[in-house]
C-alpha cells in the first residue's frame, strides 16, 4: 500500500517544521523539495466541473483492472 503526505510550508531561518510523521516511521520514504515562486497553483478553480470523456483515447484500462491483487 502506498501512502502519501503532502503539505505546504515556509522555511524560516533554515528550519522546516514537519507534521507528525509517525505513520512513516521505519518506512522507506522519498522527500521532494520544490521551490515555489509564489505564482498561482495548478489546482483547478473552486467549483470547476470535470467534463465526462475528456480523457478518452489518452490511456487504456487493462482487462485485469478489477481482479484481486
Amino acid at each position: 500500500m502506498t501512502r502519501a503526505l503532502k503539505f505546504h510550508a515556509v522555511v524560516s531561518g533554515g528550519t522546516l517544521v514537519l507534521p507528525d510523521l509517525g505513520a512513516f516511521e521505519g518506512k522507506r520514504v522519498e522527500v521532494i523539495v520544490v521551490e515555489d515562486d509564489g505564482g498561482p497553483l495548478d489546482a483547478p478553480a473552486v467549483g470547476a466541473r470535470r467534463v465526462l470523456g475528456s480523457m478518452r483515447g489518452q490511456f487504456t484500462v487493462p482487462d485485469d483492472f478489477n481482479d484481486p491483487v
